[in-house]
């Protein structure tokens, strides 16, 4: 075809000089850059020798690149100038001049303060540097070395500002306070708000498997909360997920342990001859005759019988967990898989305590330069077998029985374990052999079943778009779903006196609760000059639906199929609970030549858990910092010097639906002339305008830094103030409600300072790193409206008063003789020998109601943690402690092992009680009936006890496979480890447990909390 031909046929004309001229220049070329081109071969170690695996090198100003294989042995195709760029995440990043070389080899430093720069705060991300508010750490690393189904509890005494209490059940959620309680928890819960992956959770995070966590941010002020407005009064757990790297080749983890867990206490109870020698003799005291069970010279006399009920009723349990995860990523996408399995058996004889869990994740983000995506999924099945008394059933036990703990240790050795005489086989008191309410734990454990199966799933997907180069558009799209099914299941049996069951019982339940959370933001980032600014604006709504039915049934019959139609009667409840959370929020964060700081956060929120004209308010917040290193003339070694400060106020909303509606009981009977009629009546009065609590934060900080990081430092000083605390009014009956009036009108302060910090040295080959903290809280209330006081077990709550002050008589010794009885003060009509004093502080000569007064606190007033950390060479030693202080324990266990009268068993201290020939004593004579009262609520020894405590909580020692070793292997690493837990506690307390779990208005009383086990394990690290 000719030029002209193609020119009219409309296609691109052919010129053969030209293309051939084309062809010979493109030839030339590729020529000259072969000629040019190189190949460089190397190896990425750490400073320790190892090598870097998936290290990305790239070629600056190209997008040629590669990464480091199972050796750390990396190829690349460059230029003689080429840079190349090396990049580690926790690893400083290197420059390398190419300069003609064939071999490079690096070393990458470690990079600390890299590791440590990004903090992870609402709706966003900062410097640590950066920071204004109160934001702690945790160090997951560290808390990972410990086995727990719970991430709470694994960061206890991690963390200053953040108390937590557990006992040993597997499965158990801890309680968790954050600078002090600022509730009374009439109404309102005192627990955190947890965050994961951006997504309020509406409850606690036991659900979600610790291996999946990457970080864990604790904001305790309004500075840092307030941009969750009302669900930040408690303060804010944030946690956030693993995720993979770009340019990350796959990688394959695995991690599993497995342990034995021991009750590594025992309290001193009587065996069956002190048991009945004190029986016989307080009897004796009271001028009865022993019962016929203790009494040698009566035919029912047990003399072959000897229980120990400890060694009966714990048994050894054991943890196991098995963990694996796959990572990578691509140029524009990263990637985590994760698959756990988590089995808990607990140390009690029976049925449960036991927990299982199974779970998956996946996360993922792809990244397509202006826009992004990503989502985050969790999906989780748990089995559990918790104690009846901590699920959503109650089994009725007469005696207002708290634990069945205490019960086990009360139990008489009188009888046995066993009994094929009586209905499900164990052993029981008789009404008059024994006449002692004793149950039998091991069998009422074993008959009664108890299970909650969980369903859960966790669904985030979350978009961003780069409208301008500095702002992003986000919206997020979470759900979260549970379904739980109960059944608590109790047949037919005889175990003793008060504890007969002659008709099968069977209740189950179904718990179905969901979220749904949509959430826009728009952030504006940008430096100018000296000027650095970030502006947030975002909405948040977010709506609730929970409902529970649950059935009960009785009369099942043998052999027991467990099925409600099987049932001769059997009774249906329904409760369902919607809500609404609307929002708006905002934040400003300003930097000015990176020395001046300033943090403005603010939140409107509306809650469906108000009437309509409380609904909404705002939460607004405000704090400044000073970088004084970068101002100040200060010495070489200070890199990092800094005040802050900050004030604001947060909200507390969780108290409930509904609560500022009426209720109407519509089936109250009306006896007329003609008959019974059933009518409406308001049983319970409200306040309409109850509205959330708010707590108000003042903070001010110091954040030191030296030897650019070897050494870190914050002190803290706080104050808090929570007003509309919720409390409940007493009302006349003549009102017709049936309770008090629960409405806004209690304060609370808390206040103290807070020290942590962090110190690396090096002596020799050894590596350390020594991280404590400590901190103070002071609880003071400031008003409980009209009320006088609020009344707890054995204790106060007043204005003036920290929260639950012990309260009650005083101690002043034991009654020596009759005459000394005559003289003192007044006390009961019984009062004899062997009784205790109680003082008369009035002076009226009568020990009464006016003659007590407060005790001391049952809040702990300071709180402290040390983790120690030794690396030599491959091993690795690890040591962490913490305890508290400053607070006594009304034990309801010991005392229910002490009491001067009743059948059941006692504490070997009993023994040293007062009689005629042992007068020098503290513990008061025992005699039927008390008429005393020598159990009242005083401070007589043992009453109230030290609550002062410090516990061995780890004790680890790992070893980390060698390079060499690992290269054979192909992994990337490997480490092996044994960790013993709960190694041992410090304390004069006679109790399991001196950090137990309480209410908050009895924060000094144990009920008798689960014993905390001690748990030895060997465990296994691998990375491929």
């Amino acid at each position: 075809m000719t030029r002209e031909q193609s020119e009219a046929a409309g296609l691109p004309a052919f010129y053969p000089d030209k293309w051939l001229l084309s062809f010979v220049i493109a030839c030339l070329l590729t020529c000259s850059a072969a000629l040019g081109a190189q190949t460089v071969t190397g190896t990425v170690t750490a400073e320790e020798g190892e090598p870097l695996i998936g290290v990305s090198i790239t070629v600056a100003g190209k997008s040629t690149g590669t990464v480091t294989d199972l050796d750390g042995s990396y190829s690349l195709t460059v230029a003689p100038e080429d840079v190349l760029q090396f990049s580690y995440t926790g690893y400083r990043r290197e420059e390398v001049p190419v300069n003609g070389r064939s071999q490079i080899d690096v070393v990458l430093a470690t990079d600390v303060a890299l590791l440590d720069e990004i903090v992870v705060v609402g709706y966003g991300t900062q410097r640590k540097e950066d920071l204004t508010g109160s934001v702690s750490v945790v160090n997951t690393e560290e808390m990972a070395k410990q086995a727990s189904n719970d991430v709470t509890q694994m960061m206890q005494g991690r963390v200053a500002g953040v108390s937590i209490t557990s006992d040993g059940q597997p499965g158990a959620a801890p309680n968790v306070r954050i600078r002090g309680v600022s509730t009374f928890g009439l109404g309102a819960g005192a627990e955190p708000l947890y965050v994961v992956d951006g997504f309020p959770l509406a409850g606690g995070i036991r659900d979600i498997n610790p291996n999946d966590i990457e970080s864990i941010q604790i904001l305790k002020d309004a500075t840092s909360g307030a941009i969750y407005g009302n669900r930040a009064a408690n303060g804010v757990v944030i946690i956030t997920t693993k995720s993979g790297a770009k340019n990350r080749k796959f990688g394959v983890s695995f991690s599993a342990y497995a342990g034995l867990q021991t009750v590594p206490q025992r309290l001193p109870v009587l065996d069956r001859v002190g048991y009945q020698t004190i029986s016989n003799e307080l009897l004796a005291n009271g001028g009865q005759a022993a019962v016929p069970g203790n009494n040698p010279s009566s035919p029912s006399y047990i003399n072959n019988i000897d229980t120990d009920w400890q060694d009966a009723g714990y048994k050894d349990g054991s943890i196991q967990n098995y963990n694996l995860g796959l990572s990578g990523g691509t140029s524009n996408l990263n990637y985590f898989v994760s698959l756990d399995y988590l089995d808990n058996k607990g140390t009690l004889v029976g049925s449960g305590p036991d927990y299982k869990r199974y779970s998956a994740r996946v996360n993922s983000e792809l990244d397509l330069g202006r826009v992004r995506f990503g989502e985050n999924i969790y999906a989780m099945r748990s089995d559990e077998n918790p104690l009846f008394f901590t699920g959503p059933f109650s089994l009725f036990l007469p005696g207002g029985r708290s634990t069945l703990v205490n019960d086990l240790l009360q139990a008489i050795p009188t009888i046995p374990v066993e009994d094929p005489n009586r209905e499900g086989g164990f052993g029981g008191a008789d009404a008059v052999i024994h006449q002692s309410i004793t149950l039998n734990v091991p069998g009422f454990n074993t008959l009664v079943t108890n299970s909650s199966k969980v369903n859960r799933l966790l669904a985030n997907v979350y978009g961003e778009v780069d409208l301008l180069d500095a702002l992003t558009f986000k919206t997020s799209l979470q759900y979260d779903n549970t379904d739980i099914t109960d059944e608590l299941f109790a047949p037919q049996y005889d175990l003793g006196y008060f504890f007969p069951r002659p008709i099968a019982e069977l209740q189950v339940g179904d718990r179905s609760g969901n979220s749904f959370l949509v959430e826009n933001t728009l952030t504006y980032q940008n430096v100018i000059g000296k000027h650095d600014l970030t502006v947030l604006a975002g909405q948040s709504f977010q709506e609730f639906n929970f409902r529970q039915i649950t059935a009960v049934g009785s009369g099942l019959e043998k052999p027991y199929i467990r099925s409600l139609s099987n049932a001769s009667t059997f009774s249906v409840t329904d409760n369902q609970q919607p809500a609404t959370l609307a929002s708006f929020l905002g934040r400003i964060a300003y930097a000015y030549d990176d020395t001046y700081l300033l943090t403005f956060n603010i939140r409107r929120d509306g809650s469906s858990r108000f009437r309509e004209e409380d609904r909404f308010a705002v939460f607004p917040s405000i704090g400044l910092g000073w970088k004084l290193h970068k101002t100040l003339p200060l010495p070489e070694a200070v890199t990092g010097l800094k005040l802050r400060g900050g004030y604001g106020e947060l909200g507390n909303q969780e108290i409930g639906n509904f609560r500022y509606q009426a209720t109407i009981n519509r089936a109250i009977p009306y006896e007329f002339s003609t008959g019974r009629v059933f009518g409406a009546a308001t049983t319970l009065l409200v306040d309409p305008a109850i509205t959330w609590e708010t707590r108000v934060t003042r903070n001010v900080g110091l954040d030191l830094e030296l030897m650019d990081g070897q050494v870190e430092f914050t002190a803290e000083y706080y104050s808090n103030t929570s007003k509309d605390v919720l409390i409940d009014l007493p009302i006349p009956l003549s009102n017709g409600s049936l309770g008090g009036l629960t409405t806004n009108a209690g304060s609370i302060e808390n206040s103290g300072i807070e020290l942590s910090g962090s110190w690396h040295p090096t002596v020799g080959p050894v590596r350390l790193s020594i991280s404590p903290n400590f901190y103070t809280v002071k609880n003071k209330v400031l008003d409980i409206g009209t009320l006088d006081l609020i009344s707890g077990a054995g204790s106060r709550t007043e204005v003036g008063q920290a929260i639950g002050q012990h309260y009650g008589w005083v101690y002043e010794g034991i009654f020596q003789s009759e005459q000394e009885v005559a003289e003192a003060p007044f006390q009961t009509e019984g009062t004899s020998a062997g009784d205790i004093r109680f003082a008369d502080l009035t002076g009226d000569g009568v020990v009464d109601e006016a003659d007590r007064q407060y005790l001391g606190s049952g809040l702990p007033t300071y709180y402290y943690g040390l983790n120690f950390v030794a690396e030599y060479r491959n091993f690795d030693f690890t040591v962490f402690g913490q305890g508290s202080g400053g607070n006594l324990i009304n034990s309801n266990l010991y005392r229910g092992l002490m009491p001067t009268t009743g059948y059941n068993n006692r504490h070997e201290d009993i023994l040293n009680r007062w009689t005629p020939t042992n007068t020098t004593t503290d513990v008061p004579r025992v005699v039927i009936n008390d008429p005393n009262n020598n159990h009242r609520d005083s401070d007589r020894p043992g009453w109230l006890q030290d609550g002062d405590y410090f516990r061995i909580n780890t004790l680890s020692l790992g070893y980390t496979l060698p390079a060499g070793l690992l290269r054979k292997a192909h992994m990337q690493s490997a480490r092996i480890y044994a960790t013993v837990q709960n190694v041992h506690t410090f304390a004069a307390y006679k109790g399991y447990n001196p950090d137990f779990q309480a209410g908050i208005l009895n924060p000094g009383f144990d009920f008798g909390s689960f014993p905390r086990p001690r748990t030895t394990m060997l465990g296994i690290q691998i990375k491929f």
